[in-house]
Formats: C-alpha cells, structure tokens, sequence
C-alpha cells in the first residue's frame, strides 16, 4: 500500500501536514520525530495507514525501523495507535527494547495512558518480537555523525533526524559527506 511520503512540511504542529504534488497529507507522528521537522523543509516520512471505525489515519516514522515497532505495538491486546504513539514519543525503541528485555514495567509506567496491566501485557507479548538493539546493544551505525551534531549544540532528535536524511540521500556517502550534508539540513531548518 503505502510505503512513504516525501514533501515539503506545510505544518509540524499538531499532524503533520505534508505536501505531496499538491496534496496535503495529515500524518500523526511521535512527538520525537514531530520536534525535528521545520516547516519549508522537504522531507521523506515512512507512513502507515491505520484503518479504525474512526476511519483511516497515517502514521509517519522517521524509520523504517521504528514504523515496525509501530505496527508490532498495535498487535498487543489493549494497544491502540494513541497509545502506541505515546510510547514511541515518551521512551522510543531503545528504551522499549530495553524494558522488554529486562522484564522492566517501570519505564512503561511513565508513558502517559500505559497502567500495570498495559506495561505487564506489552512486555509479554513483544518478548519474542524484534524491537531491534536494546539501550546498551549495538550502537546506531551513524560514524560517528550524530554525536558530531550534538557536540555542535544540536539536539539528539534534530541530529538523528538529518542524518536519516542525509543518509537516505546519500546511502554510500564517507562520514564526512554525511555530516557536510546533516549540517546543510540543519542550517535549512534553523
């Protein structure tokens, strides 16, 4: 069906609102992702279509990776895309991955919507799932970019956000291609 979109921000207040050949997609997004658009930028937002008896909904990601824990999330019992959201925007992946491997329903209980119950039912059903590296597992294979980016006084979410988008427009680029292309990103949206 859909795979992602890729357009110019009109909004990144509340939905997202992205322009597509003239066609302005609303798209809820973790709130991690939302804070690293800029309106003017032109951006690629992995998408999932969410069909409810409220009706369709999309849901963008920054990552294909993080669109898969989404959709892993809606299949706990009890999970909806509010809730689900409200994960990936309070803890992100690393920390799920990392609560679920260690069995740890104290993180969980932080996200607003996520009681005893929710947290003890997510843990045992994504246990077996892949929720990819675990905080402390592999690290994200950047080179190096991300904490570059940091160091210069951007903010975590801003710098993994260009780089995705650096990296997705230049797959084969060296590191510092990478972060010349990460800081043109970031000096469009600044």
């Amino acid at each position: 069906m859909l795979s992602f979109l890729e357009g110019e921000v009109v909004s990144s207040s509340g939905p997202l609102v992205l322009s597509c050949f003239g066609i302005g997609f609303e798209i809820n997004m973790p709130e991690r992702d939302l804070s690293a658009l800029r309106v003017g930028s032109r951006e690629r937002v992995q998408v999932l279509l969410h069909v409810s008896p409220d009706g369709p909904k999309l849901y963008g990601f920054a990552s294909q990776g993080e669109k898969a824990v989404f959709a892993l999330l809606l299949k706990v019992p009890g999970i909806g895309p509010k809730a689900a959201l409200s994960i990936l925007s309070n803890i992100g992946v690393k920390d799920l991955a990392s609560a679920v491997k260690n069995r740890d329903s104290s993180l969980l209980l932080k996200v607003p919507g996520i009681g005893p119950k929710a947290a003890s039912r997510l843990i045992s059903s994504l246990e077996d799932a892949d929720l990819g590296p675990a905080e402390g597992g592999a690290p994200l294979a950047d080179d190096g970019v991300v904490e570059a980016l940091e160091n210069l006084g951007w903010k975590g979410p801003q710098a993994l956000a260009a780089y995705r988008s650096a990296k997705a427009a230049f797959p084969n680029a060296d590191s510092s291609r990478l972060l010349k292309a990460c800081l043109q990103i970031l000096d469009r949206h600044a």
